[in-house]
C-alpha cells in the first residue's frame, strides 16, 4: 500500500509525511519539502524524536520530545488536529496546521499520516477526507486499487473524454497455488506484493493497475494501441520474471500468463475485461507463461453466434 501512497501524495497540494508505529518516517512528500527545507533524503528513515523540524507550541514546549500529535493519533486511533511552530531548515519558526491522522489497514493501525500546511486559514479536512476514500480503495497487501474502486468509481473515471482508450492486460501468476502449497501462505503474499510494487513502479501516468482478485491482476494503459500494448506487456512481463524473493531462489514463483485487447471509446469495461481475461486462459491454455491478444470487437461478435 506504501508505494500506491506515494504515488499519490507525490501530487498532493499540501505537504504530507508517513511514519510507522515507530515514527519513524517511511516517505515525504515534495511539498513537506518545500516548506521544511529538508529534502526527501534527509527525512525518510529519521524518527520524528530526532527533532529535525522541532515542533514547538506557543509556550515553546518541544512536541517531538513531549506531546508529539503523530504519537497521540497511533496510540489512541484518533485524529488530532494543531498548530505548531515548525523550525525550518535555514533556522527560522513558520506556523503550520498540522493534522495527524491514523494508518489503519484492516483493523490494525500501521502508523500515521501526518498533512500540514502553512496556509493557516485552510482548513484540512478535505484532504482529511481524501486520506480516508484513498486507502479504502487500496489492497491493503498490494497497493494496487481494488474491486471496490472499480465498482464504484471507475466507470465514472471513463467517461472522461481524454480518458477513454485503454489497453487491457489481464495477468495470472502462473503457478501462484503451488508457491502457496511449497512454501507457505506468508511467502505466497510476499511474491504478490513484490509482483504488485514492479507493476506500481512500471505505469506511466494515467495507467491504471487492480488486483482483481487472488492472484489475478488487471493493468489499463491508458492510451495504448495494439502494438504499444503488447510491447507493453512484454517489457512487463520480462521486468515481474525478474522480481524474486533474494532468500529463494525459485524462478517458477513469477511466470505469468498475460491476456491482452483494447478498449475503445463506448466499449463496456466488463467486456473488455472478460475479453482480456479469456485471453489470459487461452495463453494459459498454450503452455502458460505467454501472452495473447484477443480483439476485442472480433471476439465478442464470435461469442454471439
Amino acid at each position: 500500500m506504501l508505494e500506491q501512497l506515494k504515488k499519490y501524495f507525490d501530487h498532493f497540494h499540501e505537504a504530507v509525511y508517513i511514519v510507522d508505529t515507530h515514527r519513524k518516517i517511511l516517505y515525504y512528500n515534495p511539498v513537506a519539502e518545500t516548506i521544511s527545507g529538508f529534502s526527501k533524503e534527509e527525512m525518510v528513515g529519521s524518527h520524528c524524536w530526532d527533532n529535525k523540524l522541532n515542533h514547538i507550541d506557543e509556550s515553546g514546549k518541544k512536541l517531538c520530545l513531549d506531546g508529539c500529535p503523530l504519537q497521540k493519533s497511533i496510540k489512541e486511533n484518533i485524529i488530532t488536529d494543531n498548530y505548531v511552530y515548525l523550525q525550518h531548515k535555514d533556522g527560522y519558526r513558520k506556523l503550520v496546521h498540522v493534522r495527524a491522522i491514523p494508518l489503519e489497514i484492516e483493523g490494525k493501525i500501521m502508523g500515521a499520516i501526518e498533512v500540514f500546511t502553512d496556509e493557516t486559514s485552510k482548513s484540512l479536512l478535505f484532504e482529511e477526507e481524501k486520506i480516508t476514500q484513498l486507502i479504502k480503495y487500496i489492497d491493503p497487501l498490494t497497493g494496487l486499487l481494488n474491486r471496490l474502486f472499480m465498482k464504484t468509481k471507475l466507470n465514472t473515471l471513463l467517461k472522461d473524454k481524454n480518458l477513454q482508450e485503454w489497453g487491457l492486460c489481464f495477468i495470472d501468476l502462473d503457478n501462484f497455488k503451488r508457491t502457496n502449497d511449497l512454501y507457505g501462505h506468508i511467502v505466497g503474499d510476499k511474491i504478490l506484493e513484490a509482483v504488485s510494487n514492479t507493476i506500481l513502479n512500471a505505469l506511466d501516468q494515467n495507467d491504471l493497475a487492480f488486483r482483481y482478485g487472488g492472484d489475478e491482476l488487471l493493468v489499463m494503459y491508458h492510451k495504448a494501441d495494439e502494438t504499444t500494448l503488447k510491447a507493453r506487456a512484454k517489457n512487463l512481463q520480462i521486468l515481474i520474471d525478474a522480481t524474486t524473493l533474494r532468500d529463494i531462489d525459485d524462478p517458477l514463483m513469477t511466470k505469468t500468463s498475460m491476456g491482452l485487447t483494447i478498449m475503445k471509446e463506448n466499449t463496456k469495461l466488463k467486456d473488455a475485461i472478460h475479453v482480456a481475461d479469456q485471453a489470459m486462459y487461452i495463453a494459459k491454455k498454450q503452455g502458460k507463461n505467454g501472452i495473447q491478444y484477443l480483439d476485442l470487437e472480433q471476439y465478442l461478435t464470435k461469442d454471439k453466434l
